[in-house]
């Protein structure tokens, strides 16, 4: 998944309603809820006319699942007071709103883009 994406879900895993149910890609079957799934969209090296800037942005995925909305909601925004504060630098890139039929659940869909 990468060392930027690994490195939010340590700084997540324990800080929201959902606890420690934080995700690379898919959640196991039957995991309790709520809980969030991370994901990398894109990385690259950022480079300059003298070269490799030293710099990789990476843009990260995070998605909550909840039972309702109102709780997706609120676990979005913890995630989001979370990355706010991280040392890494990153930005809010985007945020959607979902539910999910097959799974009968409420899911809050939230792009960073981080510099590392």
């Amino acid at each position: 998944i990468g060392q930027a994406a690994s490195m939010g879900a340590f700084l997540l895993a324990g800080g929201t309603a959902a606890g420690t149910r934080v995700y690379p890609l898919t959640a196991p079957d039957g995991v309790a809820k709520p809980y969030m799934t991370y994901q990398r969209i894109s990385s690259n090296s950022e480079h300059v006319l003298s070269g490799s800037s030293g710099l990789t942005n990476t843009r990260v995925q995070i998605d909550v699942y909840a039972t309702t909305y109102a709780e997706a909601t609120s676990i979005a925004a913890q995630v989001d007071a979370l990355m706010s504060v991280w040392s890494v630098q990153n930005v809010s890139i985007s945020l959607q709103d979902f539910y999910e039929d097959q799974i009968q659940l409420y899911r809050i869909s939230h792009d960073y883009s981080l510099w590392h």
